[in-house]
């Protein structure tokens, strides 16, 4: 049971993995609210990814269990056959969502762009 996801936040450094129990399904648009709300640190690595993560996870922000963070994806994403579903890159400054081997490749602005028409 459950709905998990995996988040992939990749940077000139490595990247951090955000892993999802329930919001699979929703993580696309969660990955966009918080690319929106780090717009002012876009260009701020390691602010950026402070926002990034404190967006995605802060539904479970006070819980035991539904999001957890790796370094390497070694979790469940049954949205991209156990690999990264959504990856952030915050070198390129895109959103990439993939699901049942279809990508779309998003960049930042276009995503800010789109909600402040």
């Amino acid at each position: 049971m459950g709905d998990r996801a995996m988040c992939e936040i990749r940077t000139k450094e490595g990247s951090l993995i955000i892993y999802t129990r329930w919001g699979g399904h929703a993580l696309p648009e969660t990955a966009r609210k918080a690319i929106i709300a780090a717009k002012g640190r876009w260009s701020d690595t390691p602010y950026a990814m402070r926002i990034l993560v404190d967006q995605i996870t802060k539904e479970g922000r006070d819980e035991l269990t539904g999001f957890g963070l790796m370094l390497e994806p070694n979790a469940e994403d049954e949205h991209n056959n156990g690999k990264p579903s959504v990856i952030i890159n915050l070198e390129e400054l895109t959103l990439k969502v993939i699901h049942n081997r279809k990508e779309k490749v998003f960049t930042f602005k276009e995503i800010y762009d789109a909600v402040s028409v």
